[in-house]
């Protein structure tokens, strides 16, 4: 279960996304910046810039907790906890040409961004917003997606693309690698206490 301070730092990123591309975008280019700006965070700094899990899905990388949010938005699922009804409260669903087209209905809270945060997320929004939505996608098949997917369809259940094959997948150095990897470790290692 993510943390509220977890799930602020979350929203806090998609509301930014949606109000730098305020005409709405679909699923596919909003998880797109998200997974690239992750995937280059890790590799720039070896943290993650949020903790959203990104699961191997068909169309590439999906970020767990935010596709969760967005479903509740639609009314396909319930969310029990606070924060997460006032992160779907915080987002709007239409549906567009047969698309989910997703825009902010709050503000984005920029005081749970970083400068590197907002540095980050506006070159990946400039990068994605004018590719189509497909080849997007298929710029995501990375070898940490393909990894986690190959296992996804031997275990018949999504599988999280691991933040080390991401960083690895995105040119990090073995230095940072080491980073990630110890820093993962730590924090297993605390997770039970």
């Amino acid at each position: 279960m993510k943390t509220i301070d977890q799930i602020n730092k979350i929203k806090a990123t998609v509301l930014y996304v949606l109000e730098q591309m305020k005409e709405g975008v679909d699923y596919i280019h909003l998880f797109k910046v998200m997974y690239f700006a992750q995937q280059e965070h890790l590799v720039l700094y070896g943290t993650p810039m949020m903790e959203d899990s990104f699961l191997a899905r068909k169309h590439g990388p999906v970020p767990a907790l935010t596709y969760k949010v967005l479903k509740a938005v639609e009314g396909k699922i319930s969310v029990e906890s606070q924060e997460l009804k006032q992160f779907a409260e915080a987002l709007c669903v239409t549906i567009k040409d047969g698309h989910q087209i997703v825009t902010a209905c709050q503000q984005c809270d920029m005081d749970e961004l970083s400068g590197s945060n907002i540095k980050i997320l506006n070159k990946w929004i400039a990068k994605c917003k004018d590719v189509k939505a497909f080849d997007l996608s298929d710029l995501s098949h990375d070898k940490a997606w393909k990894k986690a997917k190959a296992h996804s369809e031997q275990t018949g259940e999504d599988t999280k693309i691991a933040m080390w094959d991401m960083a690895k997948a995105g040119g990090a150095s073995n230095d940072m690698l080491e980073v990630i990897r110890e820093r993962q470790s730590n924090k297993r290692a605390l997770e039970w206490i």
